[in-house]
């Protein structure tokens, strides 16, 4: 006699394998995209009403409180400024600004020596961060 029930077959499940493919390939991503995520330098900004969004990929300067200069979060001098700021424009022709950064209680005379050495390198293009001043909202 022949069994005329059906059977069930293991292949009437659906194969999982590239879904789990997919998961573990974006799980790779998002960690080495977290270990690769740019950290700012620990600078607190000075407040401006003018502040606007900066947008570009710019020759990053920083002032720590300290009065410590940093680019790309490594420690340099003001002499490895001019070579940076002249190097970087030379590359690119001179296309790209300066974003200085500096914190709002740097002394004045590391700023200033900074502005000076980026400007005598040929540096006109630089801008200065600051954080937006928050307005109030009005009822």
């Amino acid at each position: 006699m022949t069994d005329l029930r059906r059977r069930r077959s293991d292949d009437a499940l659906p194969d999982v394998t590239p879904i789990l493919d997919m998961v573990f390939i974006l799980l790779i991503f998002f960690v080495l995209a977290a270990a690769f995520a740019i950290h700012g330098d620990d600078v607190r900004l000075p407040q401006s009403s003018s502040a606007r969004l900066f947008a570009g990929k710019p020759i990053r300067i920083s002032i720590a409180a300290d009065g410590s200069l940093s680019s790309d979060h490594r420690p340099i001098t003001v002499r490895d400024i001019g070579f940076l700021v002249r190097d970087e424009l030379r590359e690119d022709g001179g296309s790209r600004r300066v974003l200085l950064e500096t914190d709002r209680d740097a002394p004045v005379g590391a700023f200033l020596a900074v502005v000076d050495t980026i400007r005598t390198q040929g540096g006109d293009r630089m801008v200065i961060a600051a954080e937006p001043v928050e307005r109030e909202t009005r009822p």
